[in-house]
């Protein structure tokens, strides 16, 4: 039905007909329960996690390490992976003035498997753009590895420090 409607207006607009994505925002524990479904889909290519109103629906109230929504944040990560879609974009922070914690819950983001983050302040973008963003050295580690699973060969290889590694 989703992809029908789409159809319908893409077609009202001129548009190519499949060329409208879509990314379902997870915002309450029915959406939460259902999000393998979700994201397997017509037309979605990753999801996006609304943890305020998930918070209130559920009843959580996050602490200043948001442990409590640990379960919700990686539930939508698995999501992705099991619908092979891109990993999902970390959700908002509505502290748009703690920067340094803004920083250190996108790293943590990040390291859950998230690519990205929305921003609600424009202060927000420099921050997300240098967590997301690789550094020059993980830039030649990557370098490196794909340089040496091409010698390989076989695609297997072993990276600088000996381990074993494959495509």
């Amino acid at each position: 039905r989703l992809d029908e409607l789409l159809t319908a207006a893409e077609a009202e607009r001129g548009l190519a007909r499949g060329r409208t994505a879509v990314a379902p925002l997870i915002e309450s524990g029915l959406g939460l329960a259902n999000a393998v479904d979700i994201a397997h889909g017509p037309r979605v290519t990753t999801l996006h996690l609304g943890e305020i109103d998930l918070a209130a629906d559920l009843g959580l109230e996050p602490g200043p390490d948001e442990t409590e929504l640990l379960f919700a944040r990686s539930q939508v990560v698995v999501a992705c992976s099991a619908a092979g879609i891109t990993s999902p974009v970390a959700p908002v922070s509505a502290n748009f003035r703690d920067l340094a914690g803004f920083t250190a819950s996108t790293r943590a983001l990040r390291r859950l498997g998230f690519f990205g983050r929305a921003c609600i302040h424009p202060d927000q973008i420099p921050l997300v753009e240098q967590v997301f963003s690789p550094s020059a050295e993980q830039a030649r580690e990557a370098a490196d590895i794909l340089r040496r699973l091409e010698d390989a060969g076989s695609g297997v290889a072993l990276d600088a420090e000996g381990r074993m590694i494959d495509e």
